[in-house]
C-alpha cells in the first residue's frame, strides 16, 4: 500500500471519527433541552428566542380562563391578567400546511420551530392536528400530531402584511419543512398581499379608539386619592404604570359560539401620567386622566361605551372635574349621544365581516 493510500485511510477514519463525535454531541444537546420542552406548555416563543405561551404580547393582557378577582388597592401588589391561547382563523392569516406520513410526537414539533415567531410585526401562530381527535390544537410535547398548520397574520394596526414579510414567512416554512422532512403547502405571494390589503383598508375604515377626558377644576389631586376615587368606580386591575382598567368577565351573549366565556376583559381604561406611580410623594399632584376605550377590543353586548360614560360622570364627580375632548373643549352629552349612534354601524360591520368585536381574532387585527 503507497504512502498516498496511507493517508487517504487516515483522513478517512479522523472524518468519520468526527461525524460520530458530532452525532454524539447533537444527542446529548437534544436530551438536555427535552425536559425543558416537556414542561413548556402551549408554544410560542417571544423575541428574545425564550418559550412562552402561545401568545401574542398585546395590550391589555387578556385571560382565557374565569377567575375571581378581588378588589385591589392601586398602591397593592398589581392584579395582572394573563393573555388568552390565540387560534390560527383564516379570517385574518395566511396559512402554510405540513403532512406527516405517520403521526409526529409533540416534543419534536416543538423542538424545531423557529425560534424567533414573528416576521417583521406580524406574528406567527403553529397548530397540530391532534392524530387520536383529529382537532386542531395549540402543540403539546405529551401528543401526537399528523399535521401542521403555520399562520402569519395578514394584518394589524401596524399595517398589511408586506411582500418581504411574506417571504420570510415562506423561508421560515421551507426551512422548518426540511427539519420535518414534510415540505409546507403555502398560498400564493400575490393573493396574500392582496387578501392583507383589503383586511388592512377593511381594519382602517372600522377602528375606533374613544376617550373621554377629566380636567381638574383648579387644584389637582393627588395621585392616591385619584386612584382612591377610581377604585370606587370599579378600577380594580392595574395594567401598567399609569394605567388602571375596569374588568368583567365575557358573558356567553357577547360571543356567537360561546368559547370565550368567561374569559376576562378590560372594558374601559383609565390613563394617568405614569410618573406618578414611581413617586415618593403620595401627593404628588395629577390635574388630568383620560378613560380609553378600544372599540374593536370589547364586545357590544358589554355596552362599553354606556360604561364608560357611567364611569366618567362618576369620576368627575367624586374629583371635581370637568368631562372634555382631547382640545380641551367641554363635552356635552348630546355630542357623546351622537358617537353612540354611529358606534352602532361601526359593530354591525364588524359583524357582517365575521369579525364580532372582542373575539380573539378581531382583537389580534386591532392590535
Amino acid at each position: 500500500m503507497g504512502q498516498l493510500q496511507q493517508a487517504l485511510l487516515v483522513v478517512g477514519a479522523l472524518i468519520i471519527a468526527a461525524v460520530v463525535a458530532f452525532n454524539v454531541w447533537q444527542s446529548w444537546q437534544l436530551r438536555r433541552r427535552r425536559p425543558r420542552a416537556e414542561g413548556a406548555g402551549p408554544f410560542m416563543v417571544d423575541e428574545s428566542g425564550t418559550a412562552a405561551g402561545r401568545d401574542v404580547q398585546r395590550e391589555p393582557g387578556l385571560d382565557d380562563e374565569p377567575q375571581y378577582l378581588e378588589p385591589q388597592l392601586a398602591s397593592a401588589e398589581p392584579v395582572r391578567l394573563r393573555p388568552a391561547a390565540l387560534r390560527i382563523d383564516p379570517l385574518i392569516d395566511a396559512i402554510a400546511s405540513f403532512m406527516f406520513e405517520q403521526p409526529v410526537p409533540g416534543e419534536s414539533l416543538l423542538s424545531r420551530m423557529p425560534r424567533i415567531a414573528r416576521v417583521g410585526t406580524k406574528p406567527l401562530l403553529f397548530e397540530g392536528r391532534n392524530a387520536q381527535s383529529g382537532l386542531w390544537e395549540t402543540l403539546q410535547p405529551s401528543e401526537r400530531y399528523a399535521e401542521l398548520q403555520a399562520g402569519v397574520q395578514l394584518a394589524s394596526r401596524s399595517g398589511a402584511l408586506n411582500a418581504i414579510e411574506y417571504s420570510e414567512f415562506v423561508t421560515k416554512c421551507h426551512a422548518l419543512g426540511e427539519a420535518l422532512g414534510s415540505s409546507p403547502d403555502l398560498p400564493d405571494m400575490p393573493d396574500v398581499l392582496e387578501q392583507a390589503r383589503d383586511l388592512d383598508a377593511f381594519a382602517a375604515a372600522n377602528d375606533a379608539q374613544l376617550s373621554i377626558n377629566l380636567q381638574a377644576h383648579g387644584v389637582a389631586w393627588g395621585v392616591d386619592y385619584l386612584r382612591q376615587q377610581a377604585q370606587a368606580v370599579g378600577f380594580n386591575t392595574s395594567l401598567a404604570a399609569g394605567r388602571l382598567a375596569l374588568v368583567e368577565q365575557l358573558p356567553a351573549a357577547a360571543v356567537a359560539d360561546g368559547s370565550d366565556v368567561g374569559r376576562l376583559i378590560p372594558l374601559v381604561q383609565l390613563h394617568y401620567d405614569s410618573m406618578a406611580d414611581f413617586a415618593e410623594n403620595p401627593e404628588m399632584p395629577v390635574s388630568r386622566a383620560t378613560l380609553l376605550l378600544d372599540v374593536p377590543q370589547v364586545p357590544q353586548a358589554l355596552q362599553p361605551f354606556a360604561r364608560m360614560r357611567d364611569a366618567a360622570r362618576r369620576l368627575a364627580q367624586g374629583l371635581d372635574a370637568r368631562q372634555v375632548d382631547d382640545n380641551g373643549a367641554p363635552l356635552s352629552p348630546g355630542a357623546l349621544d351622537q358617537i353612540e349612534q354611529q358606534l352602532t354601524q361601526l359593530y354591525a360591520a364588524l359583524d357582517e365581516r365575521g369579525l364580532q368585536a372582542g373575539t380573539l381574532t378581531t382583537q389580534r387585527l386591532f392590535s
